[in-house]
């Protein structure tokens, strides 16, 4: 991450299961839903320990995961973050960047099982990111290392 920005690296989780778990609704700063962690020994033959950019613990979800600012006033700037599918490979992750529920931003990530995939967006003034996956199989994605700027 840049010097500015916060890394979200799901390995600071309080009080975290060493397996899995739902998210806090409230972590790093942000309200999470339908987010999950899952520390990437859990499940050895997926496609979650390509995700892992540092540590042992990722977030992953089956979606839509929507991660929001604390306060619908507050932005933040969604710079990056690694990211590959959970257990199905040709799934597509379609992130949107909303500011108080108008998109601002779009685009879409092809994610393979055994391939990590850099997501490099430096989308500004959002608060609001929603993650959608689609494909064929199961549409469960992992990711590390957000790096955002609040």
């Amino acid at each position: 991450c840049e010097s500015d920005a916060t890394a979200i690296t799901f390995d600071d989780i309080p009080s975290a299961d060493p397996a899995e778990a739902e998210l806090p609704t409230n972590y790093a700063g942000l309200s999470w839903t339908n987010g999950y962690y899952i520390n990437i020994s859990t499940y050895p033959n997926s496609g979650y320990r390509y995700a892992v950019a540092s540590g042992i613990y990722i977030g992953w979800s089956k979606g839509p995961l929507i991660m929001q600012t604390l306060s619908a006033s507050s932005t933040m700037t969604f710079v990056s973050c690694v990211m590959a599918a959970g257990w199905s490979n040709s799934i597509q992750v379609n992130i949107t960047g909303y500011y108080s529920n108008t998109q601002l931003y779009t685009a879409t990530y092809s994610l393979n099982m055994y391939t990590q995939t850099s997501v490099v967006l430096n989308w500004t003034e959002i608060n609001e990111i929603i993650f959608t996956p689609s494909g064929s199989g199961y549409p469960d994605f992992g990711m590390d290392n957000l790096c955002i700027i609040f």
